[in-house]
């Protein structure tokens, strides 16, 4: 009698962990197919000031919490305004954002280059939701911008080393 307990004990944690493991991929799936978009007024302000004229060092870029369904700029920072260090005061501790620097570095053989990286910023203490609508919603991010050169994945502020950065931009 033992051992028919024993194995209806592991037949229910079986069946509860299937449950829970078919609940996460649901939710993952719902929110891939969120259909969050990337507002016209993102792409303006990133080709016109960011990419070609280089007039911005970043762009802060939330999903709206009104409309779930857009990507709006939460803060624009001028060119020279924001060295990257600098940038991590603007990250907030709870919420996951996307920010688009434009980072300047300087080559071996001394050759000054600017590049736009893509930083997805995901706290380890925001909403597990609030993550993964970020996570689905990065790729409307990536095929409307072009130019953007490396991603840095960060869930903590030590994640945005400058010497990482640095050499993921000279394998380029």
């Amino acid at each position: 009698m033992y051992r028919d307990e024993e194995r209806s004990d592991n037949e229910v944690e079986s069946f509860l962990i299937r449950r829970e493991l078919q609940a996460f991929v649901l939710l993952y799936i719902k929110m891939a197919m969120s259909g969050v978009g990337l507002g016209d007024s993102v792409v303006t302000t990133y080709d016109t000031k960011l990419k070609t004229k280089h007039l911005l060092d970043a762009l802060v870029l939330k999903i709206n919490k009104e409309e779930k369904r857009q990507i709006v700029t939460e803060q624009e920072f001028e060119c020279g305004t924001l060295p990257f260090e600098e940038l991590k005061k603007f990250l907030p501790p709870k919420e996951p954002r996307y920010v688009l620097y434009d980072y300047n570095y300087t080559t071996e053989n001394g050759q000054k280059h600017s590049k736009i990286i893509l930083v997805s910023w995901s706290p380890d203490d925001a909403p597990m939701k609030e993550k993964m609508i970020y996570a689905s919603s990065k790729d409307a991010v990536k095929k409307k911008l072009q130019a953007i050169k490396i991603e840095v994945q960060a869930n903590d502020l030590g994640d945005l080393d400058e010497a990482d950065i640095e050499a993921k931009l000279k394998k380029i």
